[in-house]
């Protein structure tokens, strides 16, 4: 069995987490639920956690700096992010203290599912076997990819090679980062640029260092890094950035009915949703989570005014699931509860 704490300061998230989980997943066991920091400080330090599931942002201390001191005893607890919030930023501070996965919230049960499986499944005492040499196939279908410019493909290999790399304590391990970092040095020249000097100085240090397995986050890092000087979401501008957001704004509207996320988003733009955070928020001067709320919250107001449809029957329609949650959300954003706006709005209210 494996022990889960869960850390989220909404009790309906926490509850929908647990629900999800003990349903799904017999092999685990959730031992503790904390609101806040300190409630999350107090599970840790009264047990064993093979697995937290952490609101990044949960009263202080906040899931970053739950995180930090996680990393800063030598913890094995794995940790997943959970984070309402698309902004590139947090990602990358997470990555730095080595957290083991996201979920962007609304977390998606298959999601969920997927994540906590796969990092138990890392967790697990197991025999690991040798790393595979990535070389020579690697560098072969990597070649064919620079010549036609098919740079996110390119990306997407490396990726899962990076991935493949998390467990591997023989040599091979250090030989297999050292061809990758290679790898990406030749990714960066086959699309015209030029390596910058410290995106050399790492992959470097990288050759010179003894790498541990458990320091391939330092590779995923100058991955992310490499993504970032090959796609630049402040290199799409004018008229091919207009048209690529115009069509999430289209797929945002079709689909309020249901919930609509960053990652299902991107992939009707063709680009990571990463990029297409970056690319939104510059574009639109908000967040994408920011956009769908805003979006919801002013197609509730269509249909609390125009339609005599009940509240519970607003909120199914805009893809909540649950009409207090519904409410809350509605009175944060507008001031005011759904039945008092829909009074309001009628001719003689108030």
């Amino acid at each position: 069995m494996f022990d889960i704490a869960i850390v989220e300061d909404e009790e309906l998230e926490r509850r929908a987490l647990r629900t999800i989980l003990e349903r799904n997943l017999p092999g685990v066991n959730v031992v503790g639920e904390a609101k806040n920091g300190a409630e999350a400080l107090r599970l840790i330090d009264s047990r064993k956690i093979d697995l937290m599931l952490l609101d990044i942002r949960i009263p202080r201390p906040d899931g970053l700096e739950i995180l930090e001191l996680l990393r800063n005893r030598a913890a094995a607890t794995k940790v997943l992010i959970i984070t309402a919030y698309d902004h590139f930023e947090i990602m990358q501070a997470a990555i730095q203290l080595r957290a083991d996965g996201f979920l962007l919230k609304p977390v998606r049960t298959e999601a969920l599912l997927k994540s906590v499986t796969d990092c138990l499944r890392t967790a697990a005492p197991v025999a690991v076997p040798p790393a595979p040499d990535p070389a020579p196939d690697l560098r072969t279908e990597l070649g064919r990819m620079v010549a036609a410019h098919a740079y996110r493909d390119g990306l997407a290999l490396v990726r899962r090679q990076i991935e493949a790399l998390h467990g591997h304590r023989d040599k091979p391990a250090r030989q297999a980062v050292l061809d990758l970092a290679q790898l990406l040095a030749d990714l960066i020249g086959g699309s015209g640029r030029s390596l910058p000097a410290p995106l050399a100085r790492r992959i470097e240090a990288l050759a010179t260092q003894r790498l541990d397995p458990r320091d391939s986050y330092k590779l995923q890092e100058l991955f992310g890094d490499i993504t970032d000087l090959l796609f630049d979401p402040g290199e799409e501008t004018g008229a091919g950035a207009a048209a690529r957001i115009e069509t999430v704004r289209n797929y945002i509207e079709r689909n309020l009915h249901k919930t609509v996320t960053l990652e299902d988003a991107a992939e009707q733009a063709h680009v990571s949703a990463c990029y297409l955070s970056r690319l939104f928020h510059r574009q639109m001067d908000r967040t994408f989570i920011a956009y769908v709320k805003e979006r919801r919250i002013a197609r509730a107001k269509e249909l609390l005014a125009g339609s005599s449809l009940p509240i519970l029957n607003v909120a199914l329609d805009l893809a909540y699931q649950d009409a207090n949650y519904f409410c809350k959300a509605f009175k944060k954003e507008v001031g005011v509860s759904p039945s008092e706006f829909r009074r309001a709005s009628r001719p003689g209210g108030i």
